[in-house]
Formats: C-alpha cells, structure tokens, sequence
C-alpha cells in the first residue's frame, strides 16, 4: 500500500491530477478485500491493483473517465459467468468501488496524503476517514471531504460530525484495515482506513538466499532490514530493495537494532555458528517471529545446545524451523519463496488461528 501513498505524494509534487478507486464494499467472493486501491495517472499509468482481469480493466475505464471529466463516482461491478470468455476472474460475487477524482490543486487533500506517507516514516499510525456522500450509482463533482487523524492526535481535514465519527473509531484490537464506522443513518456513511507502518522484518544474513528474500520481502510489503559481517554482501548496491543495511558481527549485532512484537526475525548466516548465535539473541526479544534456516538435523543439534544453556522447550516453540512452507523447493530463490510464503501466513495470522483449532 505505501507505493499508493508515494504515488500519490509524487502527483502533487508534479502537480498532476489523479483518480484513486478504492474497493468499498464485497458481496460474495472477491480477489480483493475492502480498502484494496488502484491508482491512476493522467499519463495513463497504474499503480497498485484490485484484482486484476476485466473487473479491474472496468474499473481502470471508469477511473480514467472520472480523471479527464473532473468527477466522483461509486459503482458496483458484478463477477458475471458470461465474462468467462473475456478474461474475467470467477469469483462470483461483485465489488462496490468508490472511484474519486483528486485534483492538484487541492491544498487540503495536498496535506492529508503527505501527513499519512510522513506518518508511515515516522512508524506511527494514521486513521484516513472519507464521507462517502453519494449513493451507489451516483456521481458527484467537487471533492470527497477527508479527515486524517494520527496517533499523536494531530488531525487534518475536516467535514460535519467529525467529532463523531473519530469517537466511534473500534478499538485495534476490533479494527479492520479498512471498514464503515457506525454513525447516525441520516448522515452519508463514512469509510475508515487505518494506515500503519509496514512490518519490518530482520534478515541476518545476506548470502543467495538473504538477497533473494530481501527482494520477495520489500515485493510484498515487508520493510527489510539486512544484516551481515561481511561488507561486500551487506550494503546497498548489492541489495537495493533493503531499507536498511548493517554491516556487524552476529555475536553483537542486535545492540544495533530495535526488535518488537511486530517484528519479524529470519536467520540464513553463512553457518551453522552463526544461525545458533543469532537464534540465542533473538529468543531475548519480543519478536512475532523467529524463523531460522536449516535441516531437521542442524535444528535439533541447535535446540539442545540452547536448552543446555538454560532456554525452556517454551522459547523454542516460538522458532520456525526448517523454516518456510514446504513447495519442495531446492534452488535459492525457490526457498526465498517458501520463506516469503510463511511469513505472508504469519503476518495474516493464520499460524495463530491453525494453532489453536488444533489445541481446541
């Protein structure tokens, strides 16, 4: 999502107008979820995706119509089996998308998009509230009102019942990455999206396989830092999709990182030595998790050296190891998808929701 709000930043800087289609609602199946966006520019680019197929071509039209005549508009869009013989995806079900033109000019919208991206390099969270103030099918000019609110309290934009509806935001714990608050029926629904700082994930090691996965990584939205002793491996030439790289000897090298319970922590060193010393320091932290490379073998050999020096069978409950998904792959980049794949998984909580269906 953040190369949507880069996008976006980069059209005002240019001062180019833009239409920015967000997927509203979902009926039936759909290959995206609500708050799923797709830019498009006034030089006919894209940025981000919806799902792809003739749905997304749709709505790309729409969008480039809305972009040259200066309108909003919010339309559903029906998965049809007749659809089949052009490309469409399946799913059977249909999207309602809310498709707004923004113009450049707009010093308000100018500040609520550059205030979210500033806030995601600040790793603090944001609350992006739209008034959706037209029915389906409807069409408006003029702007949508926005209203962005952060975690420090600072707040820009502004429309009627704002107050309200910043009160009614759920708790994290209740919050959707994108959703409807529950507000007053006769006032027009209001669409939050909760924009947060990408999941940072640790990768000690930056051999084949740490290269390949700092380039998976970043492709899915992960914030990758690397790490390595070596300085021909570790900098920013060799690995270009990395938002930061240290050059450190394992033995010390989380002293000069900041690991929390939204971190995520993967060990593919050039050794086995290596692996264990990494893996004994990252047991310390509070890391959401903690994968480390190697055979069933190494891993056992690993476990019990650690239990010896005083770590509970608990603290190694926590590794994924062998780590990554088993696809069978053998070749570096094979095994960087396998490891991508798991924390994908994790990061959607699956592991945790198989996890205590099996312990139900």
């Amino acid at each position: 999502m953040r190369q949507i709000w880069e996008a976006i930043v980069r059209q005002f800087d240019e001062k180019r107008n833009f239409a920015l289609a967000t997927i509203l609602s979902v009926e039936g199946s759909s290959p995206r979820k609500v708050g799923a966006k797709i830019l498009a520019l006034d030089n006919g680019e894209l940025v981000g995706t919806i799902g792809g197929g003739l749905f997304e071509a749709n709505v790309c039209d729409v969008a480039r119509v809305c972009l040259n005549s200066g309108v909003s508009v919010r339309r559903r869009f029906a998965f049809l089996g007749k659809d089949i013989e052009s490309d469409q995806m399946i799913c059977g079900g249909s999207v309602e998308v809310l498709i707004e033109f923004v113009s450049a000019d707009s010093q308000i919208k100018e500040k609520i998009y550059r205030k979210l991206l500033g806030s995601l390099d600040a790793r603090v969270s944001s609350f992006l509230l739209k008034k959706i103030n037209l029915a389906e099918g409807e069409s408006i000019s003029g702007e949508i009102q926005h209203l962005c609110v952060d975690d420090r309290g600072s707040r820009f934009g502004d429309f009627p019942d704002a107050d309200e509806c910043v009160g009614s935001i759920p708790p994290r714990r209740l919050i959707k990455p994108a959703q409807f608050l529950t507000t007053s029926e006769k006032t027009p629904p209001v669409l939050l999206e909760w924009v947060f700082p990408r999941n940072v994930v640790y990768i000690f090691g930056a051999g084949h396989v740490g290269a390949a996965l700092c380039h998976l990584a970043s492709y899915v939205d992960f914030e990758v830092v690397m790490i390595d002793d070596r300085d021909e491996y570790a900098n920013p030439e060799n690995l270009p999709d990395a938002s930061e790289t240290i050059v450190a000897n394992f033995e010390n090298a989380f002293s000069s990182i900041s690991i929390d319970q939204n971190s995520y922590i993967v060990i593919v060193t050039k050794g086995h030595a290596h692996d264990r010393t990494t893996l004994s320091q990252a047991l310390k932290t509070k890391a959401c998790y903690i994968g480390m490379i190697g055979s069933q073998r190494k891993t056992k050999l690993i476990f019990d050296s650690l239990v010896n020096e005083g770590f509970a069978e608990s603290d190694l409950e926590r590794v994924h190891a062998p780590i990554g998904l088993d696809i069978g792959g053998e070749t570096p980049q094979e095994i960087a998808v396998s490891i991508v794949a798991e924390l994908i998984q994790a990061r959607t909580n699956k592991l945790n929701r198989r996890r205590d269906q099996k312990n139900a």
